[in-house]
């Protein structure tokens, strides 16, 4: 289950059907994901027409903040839960056999989500398959997919919650903000609000 301090986007269900990826390494763009970043699977409502590209998301099926200090060996493994058809079991709209997941990776000092490509061959329990994205990522229950690389380098959705935005939060934790307002000449620093600035400043 998803943790209180996850991601909007990244609350799921717990499902007694599942998998689990590994991503030896995560980036966004030409960097490795910080210790606070997060990365989630999604199920597609609607692909193009070779399913290599997910038009609309469907539900989040697992999620893990990427802290690659706390994974053996220094690979993560990612879960993606399956749909079960039992009374109770809240997994509507979740990963069935042979349905290929969407990932996406959360910037939490950006507070932006990105779409993200699997790159590299996959090894699936012990077989090896280079057919790429999304070929060889078919989700089926109990499987583990060894994978190189996860790369966001597509905004999904910005800080103001607008899908493609281009809004990132600022150094003051503001969504859109354009950093520190005030500035103190005589230590050459700048703060966020007027009060940090007038006990800063001052003394």
């Amino acid at each position: 289950m998803a943790s209180t301090d996850t991601p909007k986007l990244f609350k799921y269900n717990q499902s007694t059907f599942q998998a689990f990826y590994f991503f030896k390494n995560v980036m966004l763009d030409s960097a490795f994901v910080e210790l606070d970043d997060w990365v989630g699977t999604f199920n597609c409502m609607e692909w193009n027409e070779d399913s290599t590209y997910c038009n609309k998301l469907g539900s989040c099926v697992g999620s893990r903040r990427w802290n690659t200090e706390k994974c053996g060996g220094g690979i993560c493994d990612l879960p993606a839960m399956g749909k079960v058809e039992v009374s109770g079991e809240k997994t509507m709209g979740y990963l069935e056999s042979g349905q290929y997941p969407v990932f996406l990776i959360y910037d939490k000092s950006r507070g932006t989500y990105h779409r993200a490509n699997a790159k590299g061959n996959v090894t699936i329990q012990q077989d090896v398959c280079r057919n790429g994205y999304p070929y060889c990522y078919a989700w089926e229950n109990f499987n583990f997919y060894f994978v190189e690389m996860l790369n966001g380098n597509e905004t999904y959705m910005d800080c103001s919650g607008k899908l493609g935005g281009d809004l990132v939060v600022d150094s003051c934790g503001i969504c859109g903000g354009s950093g520190p307002k005030f500035h103190c000449a005589s230590k050459e620093k700048s703060y966020c609000t007027e009060y940090e600035y007038e006990q800063g400043c001052s003394k």
